[in-house]
């Protein structure tokens, strides 16, 4: 079995995840704008063996990408309550020189009262934000607070799988359901001539604090993912996984709040990968607590249980230093990783 292990520090200043610049150019079309500027310090062990280093010993560096982002959203509401909606989204380093700036959630489209919002462009999956990703909902950082997320990783590495690109929602709300039907347009196969849909179905409830999601996805064989090709059509990329399927529920008791989930996905060879577990938030006046802990079955020979852990404390409105880590049952320590930084929203 392999491990990995890394340590972080930074600077960050972020404004798209907490609060938002907005303005109201006319009564009817709401302007927002969210940045975030940011920088840390990461320590992570090695998982391959294929650099200097042997797997599990530690690299470290310091590092701007994942924690920087220029987002900006317009809303314009017409008489008969029909919205128009677009938002561009730029990743981007800045610690590095000329570093370019790719394309991230972009999209644009329209929202009809009662009837739902359909909108086109590139994004994560309602599905993936919503159980996914279930677990990792108290992390600050770039990478440390997250265990394997399902249909994005295999055993402890970053895999393809990705439903973002080429994407096309509905998305609709009636009282305390939610429904989002995702589609990303690949291809069948190798040829790329035959054109296949992937599509993600969430259905969500909430009943007082408790809030509950089911989703089931099946993925296209080759997925659209540019990785940063300038040319305007990309490249094409071959899916590891067919499907899965997911729940997830998390509850708010006052400052506490907990989440679980439960995964099944299947790969191209027809493994089934299960995976579940659950998540922490404890609030402690400026502190915040996190905690998480998930059990992967990747086969027979293949099976881990992960851990996440953090801790962020406010210093001031909007200012936040934070520490997380996290452990993936690999052997060396090989993925292990630990970062610690400072958050400004602004």
């Amino acid at each position: 079995m392999m491990k990995k292990t890394a340590i972080a520090f930074g600077i960050a200043a972020m404004a798209c995840g907490a609060q938002a610049a907005e303005w109201m150019v006319t009564e009817d079309h709401k302007f927002e704008a969210n940045i975030d500027v940011g920088a840390y310090f990461q320590q992570i062990k090695n998982s391959t063996g294929t650099s200097l280093i042997g797997v599990g010993q530690t690299t470290s560096s310091v590092l701007g990408a994942g924690l920087n982002q220029i987002q900006f959203k317009s809303t314009k509401t017409l008489p008969n309550g029909v919205k128009i909606i677009g938002q561009i989204e730029l990743d981007f380093d800045p610690l590095q020189d000329n570093y370019p700036a790719w394309t991230d959630d972009t999209k644009v489209g329209v929202d009809i009262p009662v009837w739902g919002r359909l909108t086109a462009g590139q994004w994560d999956s309602f599905m993936e934000d919503n159980v996914n990703e279930a677990l990792g909902f108290w992390g600050i950082g770039d990478t440390a607070a997250f265990v394997d997320e399902p249909l994005a990783y295999v055993k402890g590495a970053s895999s393809a799988g990705s439903v973002d690109s080429k994407h096309i929602q509905y998305y609709n709300k009636y009282e305390d359901f939610e429904l989002a039907i995702d589609l990303n347009a690949g291809y069948v196969d190798t040829n790329m001539v035959t054109p296949m849909y992937g599509v993600a179905t969430t259905l969500g409830y909430k009943i007082g604090d408790l809030q509950m999601y089911l989703g089931s996805a099946t993925l296209p064989g080759w997925y659209a993912n540019a990785d940063g090709a300038k040319t305007g059509t990309g490249s094409y990329k071959p899916n590891v996984y067919t499907n899965g399927t997911g729940f997830t529920a998390n509850y708010t008791l006052g400052n506490t709040k907990v989440a679980g989930l439960i995964f099944q996905a299947q790969t191209l060879k027809a493994e089934l990968y299960n995976i579940g577990g659950f998540a922490v938030q404890q609030t402690i006046d400026a502190w915040k607590l996190g905690f998480t802990m998930q059990k992967v079955d990747y086969g027979s020979t293949d099976q881990y249980t992960q851990y996440g852990v953090g801790a962020n404390y406010t210093l001031v409105k909007n200012a936040t230093v934070f520490f997380e880590a996290k452990s993936l049952g690999l052997s060396s320590g090989a993925n292990d990783a630990m970062e610690f930084g400072m958050k400004y929203t602004f």
